[in-house]
Protein backbone atom coordinates (compact mmCIF):
# COMPACT_ATOMS: atom_id res chain seq x y z
CA UNK A 1 0.00 0.00 0.00
CA UNK A 2 1.03 3.27 -0.28
CA UNK A 3 2.40 5.09 2.42
CA UNK A 4 0.69 8.82 1.58
CA UNK A 5 2.64 11.86 2.39
CA UNK A 6 -0.08 14.34 4.71
CA UNK A 7 -0.16 16.81 7.48
CA UNK A 8 -0.35 15.71 10.93
CA UNK A 9 -4.04 17.31 10.56
CA UNK A 10 -4.97 14.83 8.25
CA UNK A 11 -3.49 11.88 10.36
CA UNK A 12 -5.19 12.65 13.51
CA UNK A 13 -8.46 13.19 12.20
CA UNK A 14 -8.20 9.94 9.88
CA UNK A 15 -10.96 7.23 10.17
CA UNK A 16 -9.37 3.73 11.11
CA UNK A 17 -10.87 0.33 10.27
CA UNK A 18 -9.42 -3.10 11.02
CA UNK A 19 -8.18 -5.52 8.37
CA UNK A 20 -8.15 -8.88 8.21
CA UNK A 21 -4.42 -9.20 9.54
CA UNK A 22 -5.09 -7.84 12.88
CA UNK A 23 -3.89 -4.35 11.65
CA UNK A 24 -5.70 -1.29 11.20
CA UNK A 25 -6.29 0.59 7.76
CA UNK A 26 -5.95 5.29 7.55
CA UNK A 27 -8.74 6.63 5.65
CA UNK A 28 -8.33 10.35 4.79
CA UNK A 29 -8.80 12.55 1.67
CA UNK A 30 -5.51 11.43 0.18
CA UNK A 31 -6.96 7.77 0.07
CA UNK A 32 -6.68 4.24 2.13
CA UNK A 33 -3.64 2.81 3.79
CA UNK A 34 -2.04 0.88 6.40
CA UNK A 35 1.05 3.16 6.25
CA UNK A 36 1.36 7.37 6.63
CA UNK A 37 4.42 9.56 5.64
CA UNK A 38 4.57 13.08 7.81
CA UNK A 39 7.40 16.00 7.82
CA UNK A 40 7.83 17.98 11.17
CA UNK A 41 10.07 18.69 14.15
CA UNK A 42 10.56 16.54 17.08
CA UNK A 43 9.28 18.83 20.28
CA UNK A 44 9.54 16.00 22.67
CA UNK A 45 10.84 13.00 23.73
CA UNK A 46 10.19 10.03 25.76
CA UNK A 47 11.95 6.63 27.26
CA UNK A 48 10.45 4.32 29.62
CA UNK A 49 12.99 3.00 31.83
CA UNK A 50 13.53 -0.55 30.63
CA UNK A 51 14.52 1.13 27.52
CA UNK A 52 11.52 -1.13 26.00
CA UNK A 53 9.67 1.88 24.52
CA UNK A 54 10.41 5.04 23.48
CA UNK A 55 8.59 7.91 21.67
CA UNK A 56 8.61 11.68 19.99
CA UNK A 57 6.11 13.77 19.54
CA UNK A 58 6.02 15.59 16.41
CA UNK A 59 4.48 19.01 15.38
CA UNK A 60 4.22 20.24 12.09
CA UNK A 61 2.10 23.30 12.92
CA UNK A 62 -1.10 21.91 12.06
CA UNK A 63 -1.14 19.11 14.63
CA UNK A 64 0.90 17.30 16.84
CA UNK A 65 1.06 13.19 16.78
CA UNK A 66 3.23 10.72 18.36
CA UNK A 67 6.03 8.60 17.18
CA UNK A 68 5.93 5.18 19.00
CA UNK A 69 9.24 2.68 19.06
CA UNK A 70 9.38 -0.43 20.68
CA UNK A 71 12.27 -3.40 20.87
CA UNK A 72 14.85 -3.04 17.42
CA UNK A 73 12.68 0.41 16.40
CA UNK A 74 14.19 2.06 19.45
CA UNK A 75 17.46 2.31 17.66
CA UNK A 76 15.46 4.41 14.91
CA UNK A 77 15.01 7.38 17.13
CA UNK A 78 18.06 7.32 18.89
CA UNK A 79 19.71 9.36 15.92
CA UNK A 80 17.83 11.87 16.87
CA UNK A 81 16.68 15.12 19.46
CA UNK A 82 14.28 17.36 20.49
CA UNK A 83 14.27 20.35 17.78
CA UNK A 84 15.03 18.20 14.68
CA UNK A 85 13.37 18.53 11.47
CA UNK A 86 12.41 14.86 10.34
CA UNK A 87 10.25 12.87 7.31
CA UNK A 88 9.00 9.69 9.00
CA UNK A 89 6.99 6.62 7.40
CA UNK A 90 5.74 4.02 9.51
CA UNK A 91 2.68 2.00 9.71
CA UNK A 92 -0.38 3.47 11.39
CA UNK A 93 -1.75 2.43 14.66
CA UNK A 94 -3.81 3.48 17.18
CA UNK A 95 -4.71 3.19 21.35
CA UNK A 96 -6.94 4.84 23.50
CA UNK A 97 -8.33 6.96 20.53
CA UNK A 98 -5.15 8.39 19.65
CA UNK A 99 -3.71 7.67 16.11
CA UNK A 100 0.22 7.41 16.24
CA UNK A 101 3.11 6.12 14.19
CA UNK A 102 5.58 2.91 14.45
CA UNK A 103 8.05 4.01 11.98
CA UNK A 104 9.88 2.20 9.45
CA UNK A 105 12.36 5.06 8.55
CA UNK A 106 13.57 8.41 9.89
CA UNK A 107 15.47 10.81 7.93
CA UNK A 108 16.81 14.70 8.96
CA UNK A 109 15.37 16.88 6.40
CA UNK A 110 16.35 20.89 6.31
CA UNK A 111 13.55 23.90 6.23
CA UNK A 112 13.75 23.84 2.92
CA UNK A 113 12.93 20.24 2.31
CA UNK A 114 10.21 21.40 4.39
CA UNK A 115 8.56 24.33 2.90
CA UNK A 116 8.73 21.87 -0.34
CA UNK A 117 6.38 19.14 1.29
CA UNK A 118 4.09 21.96 2.54
CA UNK A 119 3.61 23.94 -0.97
CA UNK A 120 3.41 20.05 -2.45
CA UNK A 121 0.79 19.39 -0.50
CA UNK A 122 -1.14 22.34 -0.76
CA UNK A 123 -0.86 21.74 -4.63
CA UNK A 124 -2.27 18.29 -3.73
CA UNK A 125 -5.15 19.64 -1.45
CA UNK A 126 -6.37 22.36 -3.76
CA UNK A 127 -6.51 19.18 -6.38
CA UNK A 128 -8.67 17.03 -4.18
CA UNK A 129 -11.05 19.47 -2.86
CA UNK A 130 -12.01 20.08 -6.48
CA UNK A 131 -13.12 17.13 -6.80
CA UNK A 132 -15.28 17.22 -4.00
CA UNK A 133 -13.21 15.73 -0.80
CA UNK A 134 -12.67 18.06 2.10
CA UNK A 135 -10.40 18.93 4.39
CA UNK A 136 -12.24 20.94 7.07
CA UNK A 137 -12.35 18.86 10.32
CA UNK A 138 -14.56 19.24 13.37
CA UNK A 139 -11.50 17.84 15.94
CA UNK A 140 -8.06 18.22 16.10
CA UNK A 141 -4.66 17.51 18.19
CA UNK A 142 -4.37 21.15 19.48
CA UNK A 143 -1.19 22.37 17.60
CA UNK A 144 2.32 22.58 19.49
CA UNK A 145 3.67 26.34 20.14
CA UNK A 146 7.25 25.39 20.31
CA UNK A 147 8.94 27.19 23.22
CA UNK A 148 13.04 27.86 23.36
CA UNK A 149 13.53 25.19 26.02
CA UNK A 150 12.41 21.81 25.70
CA UNK A 151 9.72 21.15 27.07
CA UNK A 152 9.61 18.27 29.96
CA UNK A 153 9.18 14.36 28.91
CA UNK A 154 5.72 13.24 29.81
CA UNK A 155 4.90 9.87 30.26
CA UNK A 156 1.70 7.88 28.36
CA UNK A 157 -1.01 8.47 30.49
CA UNK A 158 -0.68 12.61 30.60
CA UNK A 159 -0.95 13.41 26.82
CA UNK A 160 -4.40 14.21 26.32
CA UNK A 161 -6.15 15.36 23.38
CA UNK A 162 -7.86 19.30 22.97
CA UNK A 163 -10.10 19.97 19.90
CA UNK A 164 -11.28 22.86 18.27
CA UNK A 165 -12.30 23.97 14.57
CA UNK A 166 -9.55 24.48 11.99
CA UNK A 167 -9.60 25.36 7.87
CA UNK A 168 -7.19 24.39 5.62
CA UNK A 169 -3.76 25.38 5.49
CA UNK A 170 -2.69 29.00 5.42
CA UNK A 171 -0.61 28.63 2.75
CA UNK A 172 -3.41 26.63 0.53
CA UNK A 173 -5.35 30.01 1.41
CA UNK A 174 -2.90 32.53 0.81
CA UNK A 175 -0.81 31.04 -2.41
CA UNK A 176 -2.69 30.74 -6.60
CA UNK A 177 -2.11 27.63 -8.13
CA UNK A 178 0.68 28.94 -10.41
CA UNK A 179 2.62 30.59 -7.34
CA UNK A 180 2.41 27.20 -5.80
CA UNK A 181 4.21 25.63 -9.00
CA UNK A 182 6.67 27.97 -9.45
CA UNK A 183 7.86 28.32 -5.54
CA UNK A 184 8.09 24.66 -6.09
CA UNK A 185 10.02 24.65 -8.87
CA UNK A 186 12.09 26.97 -7.48
CA UNK A 187 12.83 25.27 -4.36
CA UNK A 188 13.49 22.21 -5.55
CA UNK A 189 15.62 22.84 -8.04
CA UNK A 190 17.84 25.50 -6.19
CA UNK A 191 17.33 25.86 -2.34
CA UNK A 192 16.00 22.04 -1.72
CA UNK A 193 18.82 20.06 -3.87
CA UNK A 194 21.64 21.79 -2.94
CA UNK A 195 21.30 22.69 0.82
CA UNK A 196 20.05 19.07 0.96
CA UNK A 197 23.02 17.44 -0.89
CA UNK A 198 25.25 20.24 0.96
CA UNK A 199 24.37 19.82 4.73
CA UNK A 200 23.38 15.55 4.65
CA UNK A 201 25.05 14.36 1.71
CA UNK A 202 23.54 11.07 1.82
CA UNK A 203 19.90 12.02 0.87
CA UNK A 204 18.79 13.74 -2.79
CA UNK A 205 15.40 14.81 -3.91
CA UNK A 206 13.17 12.83 -6.40
CA UNK A 207 11.30 16.06 -7.84
CA UNK A 208 7.56 15.13 -7.78
CA UNK A 209 7.44 11.68 -9.77
CA UNK A 210 4.52 9.59 -9.24
CA UNK A 211 4.95 6.82 -7.00
CA UNK A 212 4.40 3.91 -9.66
CA UNK A 213 7.14 5.17 -11.54
CA UNK A 214 9.53 5.38 -8.07
CA UNK A 215 8.50 1.48 -7.93
CA UNK A 216 9.28 0.42 -11.28
CA UNK A 217 12.39 2.29 -11.33
CA UNK A 218 13.64 0.67 -8.21
CA UNK A 219 12.43 -2.59 -9.52
CA UNK A 220 14.85 -2.73 -12.66
CA UNK A 221 17.80 -1.70 -10.70
CA UNK A 222 16.81 -4.49 -8.03
CA UNK A 223 17.02 -7.23 -11.15
CA UNK A 224 19.82 -5.56 -12.39
CA UNK A 225 21.81 -6.08 -9.38
CA UNK A 226 20.03 -8.20 -6.54
CA UNK A 227 22.83 -7.38 -4.10
CA UNK A 228 22.37 -3.77 -4.30
CA UNK A 229 22.04 -1.95 -0.90
CA UNK A 230 19.46 0.90 -0.19
CA UNK A 231 21.34 3.44 0.17
CA UNK A 232 23.12 2.30 -3.00
CA UNK A 233 19.52 2.53 -5.08
CA UNK A 234 19.05 6.07 -3.51
CA UNK A 235 21.98 7.36 -4.75
CA UNK A 236 21.51 5.53 -8.07
CA UNK A 237 17.98 6.74 -8.63
CA UNK A 238 18.51 10.31 -6.98
CA UNK A 239 15.44 9.74 -4.40
CA UNK A 240 15.39 10.10 -0.67
CA UNK A 241 15.61 6.79 1.31
CA UNK A 242 11.91 6.32 2.26
CA UNK A 243 11.03 6.63 -1.23
CA UNK A 244 13.21 3.57 -1.80
CA UNK A 245 11.76 1.83 1.76
CA UNK A 246 8.61 2.50 0.54
CA UNK A 247 8.98 0.86 -3.02
CA UNK A 248 11.17 -1.73 -1.54
CA UNK A 249 7.48 -2.77 0.60
CA UNK A 250 5.77 -2.42 -2.30
CA UNK A 251 7.61 -5.05 -4.19
CA UNK A 252 7.93 -7.24 -1.28
CA UNK A 253 3.66 -7.06 -0.59
CA UNK A 254 3.43 -7.64 -4.60
CA UNK A 255 5.95 -10.75 -4.33
CA UNK A 256 7.87 -9.53 -7.00
CA UNK A 257 10.66 -9.38 -4.89
CA UNK A 258 12.15 -11.15 -1.28
CA UNK A 259 14.67 -9.47 1.08
CA UNK A 260 17.57 -11.24 1.93
CA UNK A 261 20.48 -10.65 4.10
CA UNK A 262 22.76 -9.75 1.44
CA UNK A 263 20.22 -8.01 -1.29
CA UNK A 264 17.52 -9.36 -2.65
CA UNK A 265 15.72 -12.12 -4.86
CA UNK A 266 13.77 -11.67 -7.78
CA UNK A 267 10.44 -13.43 -7.60
CA UNK A 268 9.22 -13.12 -11.16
Amino acid sequence: MIAYKMRIIDLVNGKLKNDEMGGVILSTPFGESKEARILGTIIDSYRNNENTYGSFTIDDGTATTRIKAWSEKIELLDKFKVGEIVDIIGRVGEFQNEIYITPDNIIPVTPNYWLYRELELSKRIKELMERGLSFEYKDKIESYIPQEAPIAHQAEETYEAVTEEVNISEVEEALQETEIEELMEEVSEEALTGEVKEEKGDMSFYDDVDEEEIKESVYELVKTDPKISKSEVSNVLSIDELDVELAIKDLIDEGRIKSKEDGFEISE
